[in-house]
């Protein structure tokens, strides 16, 4: 028996069992031996009956499937790419409810494009919709005001939201602006060819078509999932803070969703501590994100060693420490960012704010890091 797999199944074998339609809990298998593995499979099923051959979407033409990396939180990605070098990248991300709150991942979002944050007041005006299936998701769409993309591109990203109970999915494509929008028809698309899995008794509406999507200014409240959506997705296990020594000078403030602490250093600074499962991207991509943040060109494996330190901590444990001057949008920024990756999972503390204040506060840094215990 092989059948088109609805997203709950897709986003079970990679967080937590979520049933769909019979609770047939199956995976999608990737054409080059993706590393998902199925949480579990119907009795007396073989193992070529547990792997469907499609993902439950159907993939738009001139999409590239990339391999699944291992510790990587998406469960797909796809490459765009255009014959003079531009490119794009597609991926999906569920999350459970340590996803953040709506405003957190739009000026994240921002922030990869250097666009300043917006309030919440502001929110709205950025606010689309789009059909996900059978079901209404947010869209967003923002472009970068400068060529950030190998220094002559701006760049641009397109992403929808869907909520579902207790777990969020992005569907997100980011890259040269032009190559973006030229696929835009393509991402709606996509978005509508979702199987969300079976909506009877739903009373969710939703467009009839890709180009339904509604503009910023009219968009609606997301509405209820479908039964066979409903979750929760399991997150990571609870997390309380740990016992650490918090430096003078650092004033302790409210923190936002995904944050387990924020403290306000000096004038200006920012400090936040985030803790994730063990599958947090690993060291590369985290700091080549951070390095996006920055202005800067991302890194190789080969290049992590020359630019990066580690900090002893108690016992076996080190911290991954990145100290990142800012250009362009963000000249005369600094960054100092660290990973910790404990058994259970990962811990990132990062220090934002004007270049002379950070540089100043990264004996403290280092400190706070090693008074930490777990």
């Amino acid at each position: 028996m092989r059948f088109r797999p609805c997203l709950a199944v897709l986003m079970a074998s990679t967080l937590a069992g979520v049933g769909c339609k019979k609770a047939e809990i199956q995976v999608y298998q990737a054409p080059k031996d993706s590393a998902v593995t199925a949480a579990a499979s119907p009795a007396g099923a073989t193992a070529a009956e547990s792997r469907p051959e499609r993902p439950p979407w159907q993939v738009p033409e001139g999409w590239t499937e990339k391999p699944r990396e291992s510790g990587s939180m998406r469960i797909a990605s796809y490459g765009i790419s255009a014959t003079d070098g531009r490119s794009a990248d597609v991926s999906v991300v569920p999350l459970g409810p340590v996803a953040g709150g709506e405003l957190d991942n739009v000026n994240r979002w921002r922030d990869q494009l250097h666009l300043a944050p917006i309030t919440q007041a502001e929110l709205d005006s950025q606010t689309g919709s789009a059909a996900i299936g059978s079901v209404t998701g947010k869209l967003y769409d923002m472009v970068g005001t400068e060529p950030t993309l190998d220094g002559k591109y701006k760049a641009r990203t397109l992403a929808a939201v869907l909520s579902l109970g207790g777990t969020t999915v992005f569907f997100k494509m980011t890259g040269e602006d032009a190559l973006v929008s030229e696929n835009r028809p393509k991402f709606l698309a996509w978005l509508k060819s979702v199987d969300t899995g079976d909506s009877a008794g739903s009373s969710t509406s939703s467009p009839s078509s890709p180009s339904s999507a509604t503009p910023p200014s009219t968009a609606p409240a997301t509405t209820a999932p479908p039964a066979a959506m409903a979750g929760p997705v399991t997150p990571p296990p609870a997390t309380g803070l740990p016992e650490w020594e918090v430096p003078d000078g650092w004033k302790p403030v409210q923190a936002s969703t995904m944050r387990l602490a924020s403290f306000a250093v000096g004038n200006g600074g920012d400090l936040s501590v985030v803790a994730l499962g063990p599958a947090a991207g690993g060291t590369l991509a985290n700091v080549n994100r951070w390095r996006g943040q920055m202005g800067l060109a991302p890194i190789g494996a080969e290049d992590i060693a020359g630019n990066t330190t580690k900090v002893q901590l108690e016992g076996d444990a080190q911290a991954v420490v990145a100290e990142l001057d800012g250009t362009g949008a963000t000249a005369g920024r600094k960054m100092l960012a660290a990973i910790v990756a404990r058994p259970d999972r990962t811990w990132f503390y990062k220090l934002t704010g004007d270049a002379a204040l950070v540089s100043g506060e990264h004996d403290r840094f280092v400190k706070f890091l090693k008074s930490v215990k777990y």
